[in-house]
């Protein structure tokens, strides 16, 4: 697998329907791909198997091109309970028939727990917002 871009996560990657996607990882990877065209859509794996779909889209017209992931992303920032300041990390595999398995990691460093002066580092979905069953108030543990 390699790391296509990784990035913290912002207040605004969390709150709209779209994630910016660094600008130098069009030029390295995506605008090869892409072959002139403004948008594709990306099947994308999570890191417990499901896919996702997101619409890679840049600015057609201008000198800043501005790449963002739509469609998917708000149901996925929504499920997997993401929150400003986690780290995802997207990366690709090349198959044998010269496509591409993309995958989508998000880590979480809590701000409260250290080891030896270190941030613990732990998977999202081991965090992921827990719907207590029958509960009158859909009580959310870890959110």
């Amino acid at each position: 697998m390699a790391v296509i871009f990784s990035k913290h996560l912002r207040r605004t990657d969390i709150n709209s329907s779209k994630l910016v996607v660094p600008t130098g990882a069009l030029r390295r990877h995506f605008r090869l791909i892409l072959g002139g065209r403004h948008s594709m859509d990306l099947p994308v794996m999570d890191w417990v198997g499901g896919l996702w779909n997101f619409r890679l889209w840049t600015r057609p017209n201008g000198p800043y091109e501005k790449p963002v992931f739509t469609v998917d992303w708000a149901p996925f920032v929504k499920e997997k309970g993401l929150r400003e300041g986690d780290e995802l990390i997207f990366s690709v595999n090349q198959d044998g028939d010269g496509g591409f398995q993309y995958k989508i990691l998000v880590q979480r460093r809590p701000h409260s727990f250290t080891l030896c002066g270190e941030p613990i580092v732990t998977d999202v979905n081991e965090m992921a917002p827990y719907i207590v069953p029958n509960h009158p108030y859909e009580l959310n543990l870890f959110s």
